[in-house]
């Protein structure tokens, strides 16, 4: 497969240290071999080529030098060029989140289903505000269309639904989604301050480049919106989340609710009513021994009601950018398996 990375920030490059490690697994096991053909980034140039070398890009981006000149390589003039030039099979778009609007990450994939490519994205933005529109688009393209790294990293969500729960709706969920504000709450549990452990976050750099999008709570609710749209077919946008964040949250009220065998954690929750669904991102007080409650630090955890199934708990405990890294190489994997086994659409839509 020829593969194209638009945007090669932490998670492409703990994504490429996976494909480089794996080779052999994935040649032996799945008859899966790569090559790069394209590569944008927006502080260190846009190239193309025949086979892109992954470590010398990787190395020079580490050392904050431009792609120009790698081995092999052509300049691009940017992110739309390189997908129009490419050739590519499968694009993995990974450039940050934009809260307002999702671009450009929905603009390149768009784009990318246009000329027949599939495409593979760990941005949560595409999700929370074109899923149902990108979702026909692939449909009508022919192509895949995967993401499991929008929400709690590597950790399988979407493809525990999609692949291990046939016939079974999701009616609503909850979770602890934010690592940031998790981890801002856990210290305050230990008798750190709000701000402490807020710079300890930034320095760590757990948080988000504006860390107010973790502290205000659009980061989780950008995740819930995701989660709505595409486990419980909504076609909803951040806005029309009820949201409320962690700023106003006292060091007492930490530790009066840990005295009493509880904690507060940042909730994002899912559920229908008569009215139609309803999105909240709010700090509550759960027990301490709830599925909730047990999430600490940088851990997630995720609980979906179902009908046929009750309620399934998912956590992850402490991940870290390697977890988002391999949820790009399940996709990859993926998308992969789904057009070996459609080999006549696959050769109509590369034709």
């Amino acid at each position: 497969m020829k593969l194209a990375f638009i945007g090669f920030g932490n998670v492409a490059r703990a994504f490429a240290r996976l494909l480089r490690s794996q080779r052999a697994r994935l040649e032996d096991a799945h008859d899966l071999r790569c090559r790069t053909t394209g590569i944008a980034t927006a502080s260190h140039g846009s190239v193309l080529g025949d086979d892109l070398d992954l470590d010398e890009t990787e190395e020079r981006i580490e050392a904050g030098s431009s792609l120009s000149g790698l081995t092999g390589s052509v300049g691009a003039e940017d992110s739309l060029a390189v997908i129009e030039s490419c050739g590519a099979d499968l694009i993995f778009e990974t450039t940050p989140l934009n809260p307002v609007d999702g671009e450009p990450a929905i603009g390149h994939i768009r784009r990318a289903f246009d000329l027949g490519m599939s495409v593979a994205t760990a941005n949560k933005g595409p999700l929370a505000f074109a899923y149902r529109d990108l979702l026909e688009m692939a449909k009508r393209n022919r192509v895949g269309f995967r993401f499991e790294g929008a929400v709690m990293d590597g950790t399988p969500v979407f493809n525990l639904v999609r692949e291990c729960l046939p016939a079974v709706t999701v009616e609503g969920f909850s979770g602890v989604l934010n690592s940031t504000t998790n981890y801002i709450l856990t210290k305050m549990e230990e008798g750190r301050s709000f701000q402490d452990a807020l710079a300890e976050a930034v320095g760590l750099r757990i948080a988000e480049a504006n860390p107010a999008y973790d502290v205000d709570g659009w980061d989780a609710a950008v995740k819930a919106v995701a989660l709505a749209n595409v486990l419980m077919g909504a076609d909803v946008r951040p806005r029309d989340v009820r949201r409320k964040g962690i700023g106003s949250i006292s060091e007492d009220e930490v530790k009066r609710a840990a005295a009493s065998g509880a904690a507060m954690r940042l909730i994002a929750s899912a559920e229908r009513g008569d009215k139609g669904l309803r999105l909240i991102v709010e700090p509550r007080r759960v027990p301490l021994s709830s599925p909730l409650g047990i999430a600490r630090g940088t851990s997630s955890v995720l609980v979906l009601k179902t009908d046929l199934m009750g309620e399934i708990t998912i956590v992850e405990s402490d991940p870290g950018i390697e977890q988002t890294g391999y949820a790009l190489l399940s996709d990859l994997l993926s998308i992969h398996e789904f057009f070996k086994r459609r080999p006549i659409e696959w050769r109509r839509v590369k034709a």
